[in-house]
């Protein structure tokens, strides 16, 4: 999404990915819409004899990036056609030794590294302390960044592109329809927070289904299941398999609610695409963290206990609260995440590192 807004202003961009990167990663699953394909088990060089690429991206061998010496002696030369160089977790660290200014785009990997010793995390730490700029894309990171070396860093926020993803005409079901999208890993997500507050909601005799999406851990994944069944709510639950994005701005539109994360305090992408399509998220978010990077928090149902889940699940009983939250929720993408601004400040970003 980056290169492909900066390629729009003008900036020649080429974007280099790993072919054997798992499907999720492919540039066209944003667009394509992409059926019965695992994510984890299709790769990217797999889907892209399917779904054609731009000729400005390079798929790098379905070999592996990272392990095959010989391709690395070919991704340094080919380093050598780049005025700057960007890359994300974990390729930093192997590529901070191409001998070209970089950028490490930080869009969470920060949150594991620093706390082990192996040579892998010490790469990663000279990496993050040799970068031109350390870009971060998670508010709840900063607390990290701030005990790890680096030079410099630049806050800029994820792309949601405002005019595919967006409220539209769907049909709605008499009952209230939350979803749950977020991969089973209860330490980062708080998938059982979220059960367990719908759970909750349940109790008070309000008519709802929960759509979950089967895909994570497959022991967390079996944990939610237990949960539920312990919980007595199968009959309010229904699950489903990863979805196209196509069909998956379907779903945003047809939820009443959107459940995202209740552990981390940060976002990923989740929660401003269903805001961008004016869908209210019931989610925690770490405060200070949020207006630090920001300037303000996002207009979310903040929850943080499944007490905190099942009283916001309440108050979107009232459509009048949906409407405002969704309405809200959508000027807030505008404002932080719209594409022409984000592909601007990469271009001041750029511009003063090669010109420094």
């Amino acid at each position: 999404m980056i290169a492909k807004s900066l390629r729009r202003h003008g900036v020649d961009v080429e974007l280099v990915i790993n072919g054997n990167d798992f499907g999720m990663a492919f540039p066209q699953w944003e667009e394509a819409k992409i059926e019965g394909l695992d994510p984890y088990t299709a790769t990217i060089s797999a889907l892209a004899k399917s779904y054609p690429l731009p000729e400005w991206v390079k798929v790098w061998g379905s070999a592996g990036l990272h392990i095959d010496p010989l391709r690395m002696v070919d991704l340094m030369r080919m380093s050598r056609e780049y005025d700057l160089l960007q890359f994300s977790p974990p390729s930093v660290v192997y590529l901070q030794f191409l001998g070209k200014p970089f950028i490490v785009h930080e869009s969470g990997w920060i949150r594991h590294f620093p706390y082990l010793n192996g040579a892998t995390e010490k790469l990663a730490r000279r990496g993050y302390a040799r970068a031109e700029c350390v870009v971060m894309t998670n508010p709840d990171c900063y607390r990290i960044l701030a005990h790890v070396k680096h030079r410099g860093s630049e806050f800029i926020p994820f792309i949601v592109e405002p005019d595919r993803y967006k409220p539209i005409s769907v049909p709605k079901n008499d009952r209230l329809i939350f979803f749950h999208p977020a991969r089973h890993t209860w330490d980062i997500k708080g998938n059982d927070i979220a059960l367990r507050g719908f759970a909750g909601f349940i109790k008070k005799d309000y008519d709802a289904k929960l759509i979950l999406v089967d895909w994570g851990t497959t022991e967390d994944s079996k944990r939610s299941k237990q949960l539920i069944k312990a919980l007595g709510i199968e009959q309010h639950v229904k699950w489903i398999q990863p979805l196209s994005k196509p069909d998956l701005i379907r779903m945003y539109n047809q939820a009443d609610a959107v459940l995202d994360q209740f552990v981390l305090g940060s976002y990923g992408t989740l929660c401003p695409e269903s805001l961008a399509c004016a869908c209210p998220v019931i989610m925690y978010l770490n405060e200070y963290w949020n207006n630090y990077a920001y300037g303000e928090t996002a207009p979310v149902l903040n929850s943080r206990t499944p007490e905190q889940v099942t009283d916001a699940m309440v108050m979107l009983t009232d459509p009048v609260a949906r409407r405002k939250y969704g309405e809200a929720g959508r000027k807030y993408v505008l404002r932080h995440h719209d594409p022409d601004t984000i592909a601007k400040q990469y271009m001041t970003l750029y511009q003063e590192i090669l010109e420094a």
